[in-house]
């Protein structure tokens, strides 16, 4: 359950700083899909596996 918690929370801090249409544009991402999960209108533990593992992975080279 650890794991679960610091992927999110690594997510939700990426949302904090950068913008949707940062995020989108340097991961491939869909800039709506990122825009959803951002303002909360889609959930985050709905989403697809792959999102999550490009956000995540795109959190990890980008906030260390």
């Amino acid at each position: 359950m650890d794991a679960i918690k610091e992927i999110n929370q690594k997510i939700n801090k990426l949302f904090e700083i950068e913008t949707a249409y940062s995020i989108s544009k340097n991961s491939g991402l869909p800039r709506q899909t990122v825009t959803d999960l951002m303002t909360g209108k889609s959930d985050i533990k709905k989403a697809k596996f792959i999102t999550i593992e490009t956000l995540y992975e795109y959190a990890k080279a980008h906030l260390e």
